[in-house]
């Protein structure tokens, strides 16, 4: 059980497993981030850092993918509430774009304030991606039927990545963003066996990983590797299916990938500057057994793959 120290985290993973029992969990979970803790729409540096990701996924179909971006079918997993990397996509030529999530996230007025901002912040977005790229007109759009028009970004939610029921060799690109984190190892096995059935001989699958516990942003009081502590019976007293964290380190991951039959040809974890907190954590006794120090300091995992060759 839960031993004490901060404690407005643990407040928040209450609030969180609470509202997750709801018959509208999701819809009451969009209008407390919209109306009451305000992180809807994500302010500008949180875009721009998705923005980032998204210019890393065409980065790695342009240096492992075998045909032109523009021509590039792709497909995301988890696409969320703003579609900030399909439009980063969509920006950077990308044609015909699927984007599939569990639930139905999108909000059109997420989507068009997106737009907005992208308009806005078009010179920088350039600059970060070293070349010209398409301008996002910021007509708002009424319908995802709009989406589809003007944008080639076709969205279906539910629908489950891990069986598709689409034709082998459906895609070029297949990418998440800060997605993979929030769904248990059972099921990222299965939709990467998925994603490698999905991917077209040249294609890459490209995914951005966020390994912290969600939680320290709530709770400045405790780290990045806080969740470390909990054996796995204790941690589900606080995991809810609002915002599911598997715990899984960058070596799980890239674990997974081979298993799934791919060739990895990125493999960037990041580890931060100062790992003192780390060192300090009371470890639950499986992270102590079944990992070394160095698997457990990665707090973020950048992975792309292909079909061996």
């Amino acid at each position: 059980m839960y031993t004490g120290g901060p404690m407005r985290w643990v407040a928040k993973a209450m609030i969180q497993k609470g509202i997750s029992t709801l018959p509208r969990g999701e819809a009451v979970n969009y209008a407390i981030q919209r109306r009451v803790t305000r992180t809807l729409p994500v302010p500008d540096n949180r875009l721009l850092l998705r923005v980032d990701v998204a210019l890393n996924h065409v980065r790695h179909y342009a240096e492992h993918g075998g045909g032109s971006l523009e021509s590039a079918r792709a497909f995301e997993l988890g696409a969320g509430w703003e579609l900030i990397g399909p439009m980063t996509l969509w920006m950077a030529g990308v044609e015909r774009q699927l984007l599939v999530d569990v639930e139905p996230h999108v909000r059109l007025p997420l989507i068009n304030h997106t737009l907005e901002r992208f308009a806005r912040l078009h010179g920088e977005i350039e600059a970060r991606a070293g070349r010209e790229l398409r301008r996002v007109p910021t007509a708002p759009l009424e319908s995802l039927a709009d989406l589809e028009r003007r944008f080639g970004i076709v969205y279906e939610a539910p629908r489950d990545a891990r069986d598709t029921g689409m034709e082998a060799g459906s895609f070029d690109l297949i990418t998440s963003t800060w997605v993979l984190q929030h769904v248990p190892r059972a099921d990222i096995a299965a939709i990467l066996h998925e994603s490698a059935r999905l991917l077209s001989p040249g294609g890459v699958i490209s995914h951005s990983i966020d390994m912290q516990d969600m939680f320290a942003f709530a709770d400045p009081r405790i780290s990045v590797w806080n969740f470390l502590r909990y054996g796995d019976r204790t941690w589900g007293l606080f995991n809810s299916a609002l915002h599911f964290q598997n715990r899984l380190r960058a070596r799980d991951y890239l674990e997974l990938f081979r298993e799934a039959g791919l060739e990895l040809v990125v493999e960037r974890p990041y580890v931060p500057d100062d790992v003192s907190a780390l060192e300090a954590l009371d470890l639950a006794d499986r992270f102590k057994r079944d990992y070394a120090f160095e698997d457990l300091m990665p707090t973020t995992l950048l992975a792309a793959a292909r079909h061996p060759r």
